[in-house]
């Protein structure tokens, strides 16, 4: 079965859920949209290279990161893929997970050598309900914010209507990607 094949994957430092093919309204309702060749594809379109790099913060670099973000993290380890075209850097990617309504959605954030979005990609969605956040309608809102950027809802994202929670964990999900970014390899 493709779930169970989509379970044993692991994106980006991240093992997905091991409740897969579960979702509060039955295993129909998990959406596998991309695989991580496949995201990793659409945020580094005609990448010559594309590698991955691990960061395990120290202490007091995790300490603030946390400050940074208003919240904890539940990550020792953040992977980052990187990409170079030609010789030039196409910027940096993180897989992320964060909780929707009742289950975690993976996405992939791309972010710019100037520390700027570029994409967004919802790559599973588990719940019945609100996974129009999967849209790119909605997902390019995103497109260009920075750490400068409130990036919060209702101030600089309209959220999705039917989907509040889809939209915050993407919003959250996006912005930590951002100070990940920002903190590992542009020093700001």
């Amino acid at each position: 079965m493709v779930f169970a094949a989509v379970a044993s994957l692991f994106l980006g430092g991240l093992a997905l859920a091991d409740d897969l093919t579960e979702s509060p309204d039955g295993p129909e309702h998990v959406k596998i949209y991309l695989d991580l060749d496949k995201a990793l594809d659409k945020v580094f379109p005609g990448a010559d290279k594309i590698w991955s790099e691990e960061w395990i913060p120290s202490s007091s670099e995790k300490q603030n990161l946390e400050f940074a973000l208003g919240w904890r993290l539940n990550q020792e380890t953040f992977v980052f893929h990187r990409a170079t075209k030609k010789g030039k850097d196409l910027g940096y990617a993180m897989v992320d997970q964060q909780r929707g309504r009742f289950k975690p959605i993976t996405f992939m954030v791309q972010v710019s050598t100037h520390g700027k979005v570029g994409r967004v990609e919802v790559m599973v969605y588990r719940e019945s309900r609100g996974d129009g956040v999967q849209r790119q309608r909605f997902l390019k809102q995103f497109r260009g914010k920075s750490t400068h950027d409130p990036i919060r809802m209702n101030r600089d994202i309209t959220v999705l209507s039917g989907a509040t929670m889809s939209s915050r964990a993407l919003t959250a999900g996006v912005k930590k990607a951002l100070i990940l970014v920002q903190r590992r390899y542009l020093n700001d």
